[in-house]
């Protein structure tokens, strides 16, 4: 890929041949998801410390006694951080402040999980535009377009439970995400959005992805939240139609899930995880070879 690749896995960071990064303050720790930004990179240790290594030093920024799933920085260089609860926080002098607009949604009502343990924010995506999508599961996608400042949740024509929420490399306008009820996209900054399943034996998906220079869209399917018939598809017609990729087991031994498709900020390339084995593709998703096994669980993939 042409960059210093990270995996985040159950038992610290690992470096690309496997062996753990040096000089981290939680070796072995679990690393759940992680953000780059600039020189900037923030990692969630143990779903409850946020530590952000800047100009080579590592620093705990914050801790909580709320589970901690996802990252994202805002065009003004604030991180963002989505909690259990379907809560959203701000990371600001080495402590977490909540969002209250983010609390005031009139949908929040609305928000649960079909196994009766809190709503969370899975995902946090941020459009070229500085639009700042969160994911609820189960609680459709949040929006807003002033940096934070107001939110709004979009519910036309998208599924309830979403996975993951993700935006175009390049175009302001798209967002798409991955949900228990197939590929969902909006070319209107997720006013309304589509659903397109066409192609696939299961529709249940965790994870998704867009190649930077060519839309060729990358989604995870299995036959239900357990994992069992694990896939994952490549489209080149913004999931109007939909191709099994080759190279990959038949079926995958879980799910390819939230944050475990890494595509390369430079085009063709792309890395999937699937639980402890670790797979690349170089042709926009066709082909997929093994490049790493018997790693520890992988949770995420960060380029540097």
């Amino acid at each position: 890929m042409g960059t210093e690749l990270w995996l985040l896995t159950e038992e610290g960071i690992r470096r690309w041949d496997g062996e753990l990064l040096q000089g981290t303050p939680f070796p072995d720790r679990s690393v759940t998801a992680g953000l780059v930004a600039e020189d900037t990179v923030a990692i969630i240790v143990d779903e409850q410390e946020v530590w952000v290594r800047m100009r080579g030093a590592w620093a705990r920024e914050a801790t909580s006694k709320v589970a901690l799933y996802s990252l994202a920085q805002s065009r003004d260089g604030r991180l963002l951080v989505g909690m259990a609860d379907a809560q959203l926080a701000w990371l600001e002098d080495r402590a977490l402040h909540p969002v209250k607009s983010f609390q005031s949604v009139p949908e929040r009502r609305l928000w649960d999980t079909p196994y009766g343990a809190p709503p969370e924010l899975r995902s946090l995506a941020v459009g070229v535009d500085g639009t700042i999508y969160a994911n609820v599961h189960v609680g459709w996608i949040v929006r807003s377009l002033d940096n934070g400042t107001t939110w709004r949740s979009l519910r036309n024509g998208l599924d309830r439970d979403v996975h993951q929420v993700a935006t175009h490399p390049t175009d302001p306008k798209t967002v798409f995400a991955a949900t228990a009820e197939g590929f969902h996209i909006s070319h209107d900054r997720g006013d309304t959005f589509l659903r397109r399943p066409e192609g696939m034996p299961y529709l249940y998906q965790r994870s998704t992805a867009c190649f930077p220079d060519r839309d060729v869209y990358l989604t995870s399917t299995a036959k239900h939240n357990g994992g069992a018939g694990a896939r994952l598809y490549r489209s080149e017609d913004e999931g109007i139609r939909w191709e099994r990729v080759r190279g990959l087991p038949e079926t995958l031994n879980r799910n390819i899930n939230t944050h475990q498709v890494l595509v390369s900020p430079a085009g063709h390339s792309a890395l999937v995880a699937s639980d402890t084995d670790l797979y690349a593709t170089d042709d926009y998703g066709k082909t997929w070879h093994l490049v790493r096994k018997d790693l520890p669980t992988v949770n995420a993939i960060l380029a540097i």
